[in-house]
C-alpha cells in the first residue's frame, strides 16, 4: 500500500474516532434519558429534537459542504476569508432558525399532535443561534488533513452536551425541560469552543480577495438549497406520518429504532469526508480517474469494518434495543432492521464524488423526484396499512433507488464506475461469509437465551462470532484484521 493511501487511512480513522465517541455518548444520553422519563415525557423530548434536526438540515441550505468543496482549491489567505465570510452568513441563519422555531412552535405542537411540545420548542428556540455557526469545523480540519485536532473538539464537545443534559436529570430529578436547557447552555459553550477552532488555522494569516466570491458559493450551494429542503420532506415523513398517525408511544419505539450504528457512521462518514477534499483536488486538476485506485481501497476497507457490525445487529436487532432502552422498548428492533439499509449503502460514498464535481443540479433533481414519490406512497399507506414500519421500508427503498441513480450518473459524467467488480466481489463475499457464521450463532443462542439472560448471551454472541469471522477469514480471502494492522503501524 502506497504512503498516500496510509496518509488517507490514518485521517480517516482519527475523524472516525471523533465520530464515534460522538455517537456513542449520543446513545449514553438517549439510554439514560428513556429509563428516566416515562414514554410520553421522552416522546415530547425526542420529537423536539427531531423537529431541530429537521429544520437544521434546511436552514444550513448545504453550506457546511462548501469547507470541503472550496478549501483544497484555495490559498490560505483565500480559506481565511472563506471562513470568516460564511460565519457570519450562519448567525444569520441561526437566528431566523430561532425565530421560526418560536413562531412556528404551535403550528409544529399541532401537526405532531402533541399540545405540550409547543413549550418544549418555545424554551429550546434560542439555541439554534449558537449551534449554526459552529459548522465548518470538520471541513476546515478535514480538508487540511488535521484530523487528529478535530477528534479532540468532537469529543470535548460531546462529553459537555452529556453532562448538561442528564445533570438535572440524573441528580436532581428533573422533567425534560431541565434536560433541554442542559442541551442550550452545553451549545453555548461548544459554539465558544468552535469559534476559536475555526480561526486557529488562520491566525497569522491575512485575507486575500476572493473574485464573485458569493457567486462562487451560491452557484455551487443554491441546488443544494433546493436538495436539503427536499431532504427535509424525505427525513422528515418517517416520523411525522408515525408521529401523525400513531401517536406519541408509538413515537418512541419507532425514535429509538430509526438510527445508524454507531461504526457505521464513524467510518462511512469519516471515508466520505476524507474523499470529497481529495476528488474535489483531482477534479480541478483532471486526475478523476486515478482516485479510483483510493476510492476501491477505501470501500473495501469500509465494508471489511463496518458489514460484519451492522450485520451482528441486524439479527439481535431487539436484543440490542433493549439492552439499549430497556425491555419495553424491544419493538423498536424492527424499525433498526430495515432502516440499517442505508447504513449499508452509506459505506458506498457517492455522495463525496457527486459534491467534488459538483453535480449539485442532479443532487437535487434526485431529490425532488423523492419527495414526491415518497410523500404519495406514505400517505396511501397511511389510508390503508396498520403498520408503522411500512413507512420506513418506503424510505429505506428510495435510498437504494437513489443510489444507483447516483452511479449510474456519476459514470455518464466521469467514465468512472464507483460499483465496479473489485466492489461487488467484495461486497458478496463479506455478506455471505458474515450471514452463515451469525445463523448458526443466533441459532445458539436461541437454545441458551432464557438460561442466562439477554446482556450474557448477546455479548458471548458477539465475541464468538468475530472469533469465528477471523478464523474463517482466509478462507473466503478476506483480512478482517488489515485496518487494525494499519492502525498499529501509524
Amino acid at each position: 500500500m502506497s504512503n498516500s493511501n496510509q496518509s488517507n487511512f490514518g485521517q480517516a480513522m482519527w475523524l472516525g474516532l471523533g465520530q464515534l465517541c460522538t455517537f456513542a455518548l449520543s446513545f449514553v444520553s438517549a439510554a439514560i434519558l428513556a429509563r428516566y422519563f416515562d414514554k410520553t415525557e421522552y416522546g415530547t423530548y425526542k420529537q423536539i429534537l427531531y423537529v431541530y434536526n429537521t429544520l437544521f438540515t434546511l436552514f444550513t441550505v448545504g453550506l457546511p459542504n462548501v469547507f470541503a468543496y472550496f478549501i483544497p482549491r484555495m490559498n490560505c489567505g483565500q480559506q481565511k476569508t472563506l471562513v470568516s465570510s460564511l460565519n457570519k452568513l450562519f448567525l444569520v441563519l441561526g437566528g431566523l432558525f430561532s425565530l421560526s422555531l418560536f413562531l412556528l412552535a404551535d403550528v409544529i405542537a399541532n401537526i405532531l399532535n402533541n399540545p405540550e411540545l409547543a413549550n418544549g420548542i418555545r424554551i429550546f428556540s434560542p439555541f439554534p443561534l449558537f449551534t449554526l455557526p459552529t459548522m465548518g469545523v470538520e471541513g476546515i480540519y478535514t480538508a487540511l488533513r488535521k484530523t487528529k485536532y478535530l477528534a479532540i473538539y468532537q469529543v470535548l464537545s460531546r462529553v459537555l452536551m452529556l453532562i448538561c443534559i442528564i445533570t438535572p436529570v440524573v441528580f436532581f430529578n428533573a422533567g425534560y425541560k431541565a434536560a433541554i436547557i442542559g442541551w442550550g447552555i452545553a451549545s453555548f459553550l461548544i459554539f465558544l469552543m468552535a469559534m476559536y477552532m475555526k480561526s486557529r488555522p488562520y491566525f497569522c494569516v491575512k485575507k486575500d480577495i476572493v473574485q464573485n466570491f458569493y457567486r462562487q458559493v451560491f452557484d455551487y450551494c443554491l441546488p443544494l438549497v433546493g436538495a436539503f429542503v427536499a431532504g427535509f420532506f424525505i427525513s422528515a415523513a418517517d416520523q411525522f406520518f408515525i408521529s401523525h398517525y400513531f401517536g406519541t408511544k408509538i413515537f418512541a419505539e419507532a425514535s429509538n429504532g430509526l438510527m445508524s450504528i454507531p461504526i457505521a457512521v464513524m467510518v462511512s462518514g469519516s471515508v466520505r469526508s476524507v474523499l470529497l477534499p481529495l476528488f474535489s483536488k483531482a477534479d480541478s486538476e483532471g486526475t478523476m480517474s486515478e482516485m479510483i485506485v483510493t476510492y476501491n481501497n477505501a470501500v473495501k476497507k469500509c465494508v471489511v469494518i463496518v458489514f460484519p457490525i451492522l450485520l451482528f445487529f441486524f439479527f439481535y436487532a431487539k436484543d440490542a434495543m433493549s439492552l439499549l432502552y430497556g425491555s419495553q422498548y424491544e419493538a423498536s428492533g424492527k424499525y433498526l432492521q430495515v432502516y440499517m439499509v442505508r447504513d449499508f449503502i452509506s459505506c458506498l460514498p457517492y455522495f463525496s464524488v457527486l459534491m467534488a464535481i459538483g453535480a449539485t443540479k442532479f443532487y437535487l433533481y434526485m431529490h425532488i423526484v423523492g419527495v414526491a414519490c415518497l410523500w404519495t406512497l406514505d400517505y396511501v399507506l397511511a389510508m390503508c396499512c396498520q403498520s408503522a414500519v411500512s413507512f420506513v421500508c418506503i424510505s429505506s427503498a428510495f435510498y437504494m433507488i437513489s443510489s444507483i441513480a447516483a452511479f449510474v450518473f456519476i459514470y455518464k459524467r466521469t467514465g468512472v464506475n464507483l460499483l465496479n467488480n473489485k466492489i461487488l466481489v467484495n461486497i458478496f463475499k463479506v455478506l455471505l461469509h458474515c450471514c452463515m457464521l451469525l445463523f448458526a450463532v443466533r441459532l445458539v443462542t436461541n437454545l441458551v437465551e432464557n438460561d442466562f439472560g439477554i446482556f450474557f448471551t448477546t455479548a458471548i454472541s458477539a465475541v464468538a462470532f468475530y472469533i469465528l469471522l477471523i478464523l474463517t477469514g482466509k478462507v473466503v480471502g478476506v483480512d478482517y484484521l488489515e485496518s487494525l494492522k494499519l492502525l498499529r503501524r501509524r
